[in-house]
């Protein structure tokens, strides 16, 4: 399979995968695979991603974003396409890069909440790093820089680049080394968002019930 076809496969595969995991929804969005040292392949603009074929899927040139591109079937690139020609700019070392409207994400940060990644032995391990951006006009480049600069900005002392980053009100974005691996970081934000929530709504109900204290391991309520 040549380089291309192999690229929108993965693609095509990564966008129903979001949509099965009920990441994204209508049109939201948007995923890119590095073809080579010039080229991107995108999701088209105002398409569901989880419905796309390979007519969808966009090439653009990274030393000339401004030459029009369009795809087989006639849809620009993602109106992101400057969070992703940013985020190649500064990580030769990526193959790929997904953003999406995740829900608990979402819920999260409209609340004012940004959860630890350290809290979860997976994400403190595989995303050790997530950095919070505060809220941004979607498809700026001013967000788009914002993004970059979060994905690539060193520690001292020196830890492993972020691999993904919290947007407020926004969902995530996410890089690896190929759409499948950009995909599972996303879904790991998403899980940690969700175990955070659900910890916050345990905590309220046990206070509304005036429970003090830490239940002890394998505990259980006695019957009447």
């Amino acid at each position: 399979m040549d380089p291309l076809a192999a690229a929108t496969e993965r693609l095509i595969q990564a966008g129903r995968r979001l949509g099965a995991r009920g990441l994204i929804s209508a049109g939201e969005g948007n995923l890119s695979v590095r073809l080579d040292a010039d080229r991107l392949l995108l999701t088209p603009a105002g398409l569901r991603k989880d419905e796309l074929t390979p007519d969808d899927l966009v090439v653009v040139w990274l030393d000339h974003p401004e030459r029009e591109s369009v795809s087989r079937s006639g849809h620009v690139p993602t109106s992101d396409l400057a969070i992703h020609l940013a985020v190649y700019g500064v990580r030769p070392d990526i193959g790929a890069v997904a953003h999406a409207h995740l829900p608990a994400a979402m819920g999260l940060t409209l609340a004012g909440e940004v959860p630890d990644p350290a809290a979860l032995p997976e994400t403190a391990l595989l995303l050790p790093r997530l950095p919070f951006l505060s809220l941004g006009i979607p498809g700026s480049t001013e967000l788009a820089g914002r993004i970059a600069a979060a994905l690539s900005e060193p520690l001292e002392p020196p830890e492993p680049l972020a691999a993904a980053v919290l947007l407020e009100r926004h969902g995530a974005v996410a890089v690896g080394r190929d759409a499948d691996h950009a995909v599972d970081r996303l879904e790991l934000v998403e899980v940690l968002c969700r175990t955070w929530r659900d910890a916050l709504l345990i905590r309220a109900a046990r206070a509304s019930l005036g429970m003090v204290g830490e239940p002890s391991p394998g505990s259980q309520t006695e019957g009447p």
